[in-house]
């Protein structure tokens, strides 16, 4: 079986398990033993029997507000434009798939014309992937007559399964003080441990940030770096609005970090069961907070639960189950 995958990445060619930067489309590649396109050259793609295909978000979320486009400019209106699942048929390649690239809504911030134009290109696909069944019930009403299925988050382990780091007292925030992360709520959340509270350093880090108290920030760090740094901490939240790929809960589930958060997100409602919470109960996600820091039983239950419901649902075994090519 041939499978392709095509998006915006530059490269083209297969993913090695040893690959540092095991992001998630990265383990999906892998898994699937795909090949890799860059999504401009769909018309090099012939003789596939799966082409999954991700649609650049554009640079939409790249600022602190979180869903601005960039100088109001949509890179992928020129590809939307194109026929690209009738240009890969005829190029006979046999099942196209969409993939969830960002929140379901994210389109919505497009002009009219490229709204209209991918709602037409969603509705040519073979599969709409979706990439939690939250999600899935947004394309199942959008999309009436179109087949839709949930694309499982997937690790690639061989980098990362030797790292035994001892947790360290401090608690992680998943984002930082965007709309798009909502790393506001997560940091009060977050002082009740009592701990340093640490969060990454990325494009979406607000001006002032380095001034709010006892908050620090990792620096950026390649994905094996940032899997390393992650897995020395005790406690995490991340109260983060925005549905997507769910990497920060199935990523602390590996090490066993118990995570409060996003009970929409597949990795955290399946992965830490006893933790997941609506964003806007607040109050709700502080109690648990309180009771990780007090109830060492509690703790270790949710730690090690992670651990197992990881392996039960999201090894690459499982993946491979669930996709079912």
């Amino acid at each position: 079986m041939k499978v392709a995958f095509l998006t915006e990445m530059g490269f083209e060619g297969k993913i090695p398990s040893d690959h540092p930067n095991a992001r998630t489309e990265f383990a999906w590649m892998h898994a699937l033993d795909a090949d890799h396109f860059n999504i401009k050259n769909f018309n090099n793609v012939i003789n596939y029997d799966h082409v999954f295909i991700i649609i650049p978000k554009g640079e939409v979320f790249l600022n602190a507000v979180g869903v601005t486009l960039v100088n109001g400019v949509n890179p992928s209106s020129d590809l939307l434009t194109n026929p690209l699942v009738s240009v890969l048929k005829s190029n006979n390649c046999k099942k196209i798939h969409y993939i969830q690239e960002g929140p379901t809504w994210l389109f919505n911030d497009y002009n009219i014309v490229d709204q209209i134009n991918f709602y037409n290109n969603l509705q040519q696909f073979d599969t709409i992937y979706a990439h939690n069944n939250f999600d899935a019930k947004f394309y199942k009403g959008l999309l009436p007559n179109s087949t839709v299925k949930v694309m499982p988050t997937l690790l690639i382990e061989k980098l990362i399964n030797n790292i035994n780091n001892p947790k360290e007292n401090k608690v992680i925030i998943g984002g930082n003080f965007a709309r798009w992360y909502g790393g506001f709520q997560s940091y009060m959340v977050a002082q009740s441990f009592n701990l340093p509270i640490w969060a990454q350093d990325s494009h979406c880090k607000r001006p002032g940030e380095d001034q709010l108290p006892n908050l620090n920030h990792l620096q950026r760090l390649s994905w094996i770096d940032w899997m390393h740094a992650l897995s020395t901490f005790k406690y995490a939240v991340h109260l983060m609005p925005t549905v997507a790929a769910g990497t920060f809960s199935l990523n602390c589930a590996y090490f066993g970090i118990p995570c409060i958060g996003n009970h929409n997100v597949d990795t955290q409602k399946i992965c830490h069961p006893n933790l997941s919470v609506d964003v806007d109960d607040v109050e709700k996600a502080r109690i648990l907070a309180n009771r990780l820091r007090d109830d060492i039983e509690f703790y270790n239950e949710c730690s090690n639960q992670s651990k197992e419901l990881y392996r039960k649902h999201y090894d690459i075994s499982n993946y491979l189950k669930k996709i079912n090519l």
